[in-house]
């Protein structure tokens, strides 16, 4: 139920920047064209047909302004940007790292390399009451407000579209009827959070050197969608 709230908060809200965006777009009388006839020597303006082909003319104009798309191989993303749009992927690293317990046993110095660097912050992020809700809400937010940049938007829609897929591994192995072998749930574990790791790493690398990380199968394509223009 808060879940479904919370989308519905976060829906409004796009519409609410959608109309602030564009307040002439949306109340603005329409557009009349007229032609001049000359009747006896004096001209009579008279509206031509030409109406619906103006205003759409107008709306094209608008989407060809505001909808740029986000191109691979460009340097998008300016100056402190590169390291902000770097911190949002903290959150599915601190969730996913559940998904590394196997990995830290076998491989020992990759969970001390995880312990170090994630350590502080996962203090944070546990220390405060309901802080998965509250880091998970205000990135939501803030990847909807029109005056941050697209790229950072972007990037922080990204990281929660990443943490959002890691709910549905586990919720797949309680489906399942039937006690796995150990060896398919580590391998399947393992394989998420190799996956979520991979994501994260190109990403970061991507936004340090100025391009946007918009390469991930199905979850770039759903940030660009969910930040609008």
């Amino acid at each position: 139920m808060m879940a479904r709230s919370t989308a519905v908060a976060a829906y409004a809200t796009l519409c609410l920047v959608l109309i602030l965006l564009h307040p002439g777009s949306c109340f603005a009388p329409s557009r009349i064209i007229y032609n001049s006839r000359t009747t006896s020597g004096k001209e009579t303006p008279k509206p031509t047909t030409s109406i619906k082909g103006a205003i759409i003319q107008e709306n094209n104009d608008i989407t060809r302004k505001h909808h740029s798309p986000l191109r691979a191989g460009s340097s998008d993303i300016d100056g402190s940007d590169r390291a902000l749009s770097c911190l949002p992927y903290l959150i599915p690293l601190i969730d996913g790292d559940r998904y590394g317990r196997f990995l830290f046993y076998t491989v020992p110095a990759l969970g001390m390399a995880d312990s170090l660097l994630l350590g502080p912050f996962k203090f944070v992020y546990y220390a405060i009451p309901f802080g998965q809700l509250i880091f998970f809400i205000g990135l939501s937010v803030l990847s909807r407000n029109p005056s941050l940049s697209r790229p950072l938007r972007f990037n922080m829609q990204q990281a929660l579209i990443l943490d959002i897929s890691l709910i549905f591994p586990g919720l797949l192995s309680q489906l399942v009827p039937i006690q796995l072998p150990d060896v398919i749930t580590n391998s399947g574990s393992n394989f998420v959070y190799l996956a979520m790791l991979a994501s994260v790493g190109y990403s970061v690398v991507s936004n340090l050197t100025g391009k946007v990380p918009d390469k991930i199968p199905i979850v770039s394509e759903a940030a660009g969608s969910s930040i609008g223009f």
